[in-house]
């Protein structure tokens, strides 16, 4: 017994040390509160706001009624996954667009359409005239513009002209939209784009973008090229049926002069420094919110452009002379320290749609080059299969000058697929109203076109016959400052687009002049696409999934693009064929491209003297995102 309570106190005596050894806790309990958010229901709320719509602004000039062929639509898939790097580069998609390319990336493109030279083609920039500023206020650079800005491009195809629609990005949907794209390749190309848009159901709405390409002159060589473009708008659009818009654009390209490699350096490109800011407002009006019905559009803009060039102001008169040191006439060069450009529009446009009729009427005045700009267009599609469409345009310019012309098309739909077009525009233009010496031209421009559509072919062929033309020169590349005036030229030209299984597209054009080989552009042109595209619908039901590869193949003739102005010395460019790959990946939202250009490595040009490097590539990847 002693024996056990010997034992009993010598583990009480063991504990009481233990607890006289343990060191109390004093450290506070947490005080935050478990986490309640409800990851499910955020990702129920955001998909339901992504498939909300909520009301935008209507685009101008999208509701007009035209014949089947007369009108080329490029939706924002297209413009993404065409493999596009530049707007230029979509222009590619009409047939009979040559690309006078200045070299690579970061040079000029300037497009040329039937031998009518780079003003054969106009651009309205979400319905307002997007006009040349700058060094040369003739004509507009569409390499410049931003692409990764454009939701939608609509061409409209006129003998002889092209007039280009580009519609920026709106968001319709409740939950907010962003983008993001990193670019690289050869030469250490760089692009960055960033875009993020929020519109709420209530009518407010803002959205910014920005997009910065730098391309460095390869080594040894000038013609470093950069473009940094923001844009930002704010708008209200409470119900579909009235709203408006304030918007800025702004633009800074800084692209080097590119000089040949002679011992007497020649400038092939002409530099380009300053910035460009297009400053716009807009309020619509309209009865309905279903885009018929009547519709006021009431616009403003503020374009300026401004030299940066750090040189004293001075200015510099060059005699020109011929061969025989004849005085034949004078250059004049500014070189300013920082010279600005501009010009206001304002524009009243109303309009009237139904289901089978639109008519359209607007009216501009400018501070500068046509104060005056009357249109009025009509067309209906009353008789089924038939379309009926008449402009008429009346331009009053400084100098007293004027433009008027009226512009005819019809269309009618014919049995087994078949379908046929007609075009004729009648009357004059000055095509460069901000050179005061340039009169109006005479225009007699007429095109029939025959096409076939089926579940897995799309062909058409036309012929067109244009008037005797004096086109512009392209200032940018001094050695074809001058083109030749020509005479009445019939081209022919062919498309088509078959798809003989469902993964395989060729597509192409070929267009050539008929008689005669106006200068400007190639006498003979084409271009071919093969194009294996696959959704791997077996593996992917849902069609996330998509893969595109695609060689396109160009090939033009010998031919006359211009002359200097100095002796008039034609620049012949030679035949060539050139050869470009593209491979796409797209998984949801998210793309993945690779551009691989002169893949064969020939070091013929586009414009003599400015070759494409051989085998240069560009490659990069795009995420958009909801919510």
């Amino acid at each position: 017994m002693s024996r056990a309570l010997f034992a009993a106190a010598l583990l009480l005596a063991a504990g009481a040390v233990r607890l006289g050894a343990q060191v109390v806790d004093t450290t506070r309990a947490d005080s935050l509160r478990a986490d309640t958010t409800d990851y499910t229901a955020l990702f129920l709320k955001s998909q339901l706001e992504a498939k909300r719509l909520v009301p935008i602004a209507p685009r101008i000039g999208a509701g007009t009624l035209l014949p089947r062929g007369t009108r080329f639509v490029i939706d924002r898939d297209s413009v993404l996954w065409h493999g596009a790097e530049t707007l230029s580069d979509l222009l590619t998609r009409v047939p009979g667009v040559y690309l006078l390319r200045g070299g690579w990336a970061g040079r000029p493109e300037l497009p040329a359409y039937q031998a009518h030279g780079a003003t054969s083609v106009s651009y309205l920039l979400d319905g307002m005239p997007y006009l040349p500023l700058g060094e040369d206020s003739v004509m507009v650079d569409p390499s410049m513009l931003p692409l990764s800005l454009i939701d939608r491009v609509e061409i409209e195809r006129i003998p002889g002209q092209l007039k280009v629609w580009l519609f920026t990005r709106r968001n319709d949907r409740s939950a907010p939209y962003s983008r993001i794209g990193i670019g690289a390749g050869d030469l250490q190309i760089a692009r960055y784009q960033g875009q993020l848009e929020k519109r709420s159901a209530k009518g407010p709405g803002f959205a910014a973008a920005f997009d910065h390409f730098s391309v460095p002159a390869q080594q040894g060589q000038s013609g470093n090229y950069s473009n940094t473009q923001a844009l930002l708008r704010l708008d209200y659009v409470g119900n579909g049926r009235r709203g408006l818009e304030v918007q800025a654009l702004r633009s800074g390209p800084d692209r080097e002069a590119v000089l040949s490699d002679a011992s007497r350096p020649d400038t092939l490109s002409r530099a380009r420094h300053g910035s460009r800011l297009d400053l716009s407002g807009r309020v619509f009006l309209a009865p309905r919110a279903d885009g018929q019905g009547p519709r006021l559009d009431l616009l403003v803009n503020r374009a300026q452009w401004t030299d940066e060039i750090e040189r004293d102001t001075t200015l510099v008169i060059t005699d020109i002379t011929d061969s025989q040191g004849v005085v034949t006439g004078q250059d004049t060069t500014f070189d300013v320290h920082d010279h600005h450009r501009g010009i206001t529009q304002l524009a009243a446009l109303t309009s009237y749609r139904l289901a089978a009729a639109s008519l359209e009427a607007s009216l501009f005045w400018r501070s500068a080059w046509t104060p005056l700009e009357l249109r009025l267009r009509g067309a209906t599609a009353a008789v089924r299969g038939v379309t009926l469409s008449l402009d008429g345009a009346y331009l009053r310019h400084e100098s007293s000058r004027s433009s008027k012309w009226l512009t005819a098309r019809a269309g009618v739909v014919l049995p087994l697929g078949f379908s046929a077009s007609a075009v004729w525009r009648k009357g004059s233009e000055v095509f460069s109203p901000a050179i005061r010496a340039e009169t109006a031209q005479d225009v007699d421009d007429r095109s029939v076109s025959l096409a076939w559509h089926s579940g897995f072919a799309e062909l058409e062929g036309s012929f067109t016959t244009n008037a005797g033309f004096q086109p512009a020169g392209y200032a940018q590349y001094p050695a074809l400052a001058v083109l030749a005036p020509s005479a009445r030229t019939d081209w022919i030209t062919l498309s088509g687009r078959v798809a003989p299984r469902q993964w395989l597209v060729l597509s192409g054009w070929y267009n050539t002049p008929r008689a005669g080989h106006p200068e400007g552009q190639p006498p003979s042109h084409a271009l071919a696409n093969v194009t294996i595209q696959s959704k791997f619908l077996p593996t992917f039901k849902s069609g996330i999934f998509n893969l595109k590869l695609q060689v396109s193949v160009e090939h033009w003739g010998a031919g006359v693009v211009g002359r200097d102005s100095v002796g008039g010395t034609a620049a012949t460019l030679e035949a060539a064929t050139y050869y470009r790959g593209y491979l796409g990946l797209q998984i949801g939202s998210f793309t993945a491209y690779y551009d691989r250009y002169n893949m064969q490595g020939s070091r013929s040009a586009y414009v003599p003297g400015l070759p494409i490097p051989a085998y240069a590539s560009t490659f990069g990847v795009r995420w958009e995102f909801a919510n």
